[in-house]
């Protein structure tokens, strides 16, 4: 699935600007953002649940506008409009075979039994994890090519946690979906995608493979002698936390030039750190007025 100049205005407020960025089948994609910053309008925008403004959504090639049926191929269910809560999982099923010709009914409810969710009882009635789960089981067996999970792990105790992520596992091995998770939770999320879609001021401005930039990227904890963060620094690394005096930041292209640049400064600390998703977050939406030297 492709996505290419993809735009959206809400009261003629920009939400989404020159969206772009492409999801293999068999691949788990992270997007993240802080709140407010337009991921569910993404979603929604996706998958036709709010009209794009402008922009193309293809698939194998082909624009889906132009194809309304390949809109089978997407699925996303929106958790916080959730016309769904009346319903029972019987009732869902129902209702989501009018617009997916390939639902698996059979896969459904075996997932159903397999996870205790009883059929008959309205979704509502369900707990929080068991509604995610009934959740994510409606979306695999919708079979789409291509699942969008809006926060799939919020709030889950880590029983239910551990089952929404085997089932997601389940289906991008066995059945090449390809996948976008948005989540809060960047720990458990680095755990299962292969790059994330960093999302700020209403456009993407990043899209990282992680084993990629684990390859080009290093981070460094530093102290030096002034209260200052050093122009060199300021230059060319992405200064994500100061605790007191240590600066604590992420070099995208630490050449042996600049680390000798760096050491001529005689810091007293400059010293390597494994980099985690939390770190490129941190690292693409911090701002110089989030951080000051302190003296201890």
């Amino acid at each position: 699935m492709t996505v290419k100049n993809l735009n959206k205005q809400i009261d003629r407020q920009a939400i989404l600007e020159h969206i772009g960025f492409s999801v293999s089948a068999g691949e788990i994609v992270g997007l993240i953002g802080r709140n407010g910053t337009g991921k569910t309008t993404l979603f929604r925008t996706i998958a036709n649940h709010y009209a794009k403004d402008s922009g193309i959504v293809s698939i194998n090639g082909i624009n889906i506008d132009e194809q309304p049926k390949s809109y089978q191929e997407i699925f996303y269910l929106d958790t916080q409009h959730l016309f769904i809560a009346g319903l029972t999982p019987k009732q869902i099923a129902a209702y989501y075979r009018l617009f997916f010709e390939q639902f698996d009914t059979e896969k459904y409810f075996a997932l159903l039994k397999k996870h205790q969710l009883a059929p008959d009882l309205k979704f509502q009635r369900f707990s929080k994890g068991m509604q995610a789960l009934i959740s994510v089981i409606t979306a695999f067996s919708s079979n789409a090519s291509y699942i969008l999970l809006d926060e799939p792990f919020d709030g889950l105790d880590i029983i239910i946690k551990k089952q929404v992520m085997r089932l997601v596992l389940n289906e991008v091995s066995t059945h090449q979906r390809g996948i976008i998770i948005s989540s809060h939770n960047l720990p458990e999320l680095e755990d299962i995608i292969d790059h994330v879609l960093i999302l700020k001021n209403q456009t993407l401005v990043r899209d990282y493979y992680l084993e990629r930039i684990r390859e080009t990227s290093r981070k460094f904890q530093m102290v030096f002698r002034k209260k200052e963060v050093p122009a060199v620094i300021k230059e060319n690394c992405r200064i994500i936390q100061v605790q007191g005096r240590v600066i604590i930041g992420i070099f995208e292209d630490l050449t042996e030039e600049l680390q000798q640049e760096i050491l001529q400064l005689e810091p007293a600390l400059f010293e390597e750190m494994p980099i985690t998703l939390e770190d490129l977050f941190a690292a693409n939406l911090t701002k110089d007025s989030d951080y000051v030297l302190f003296d201890k």
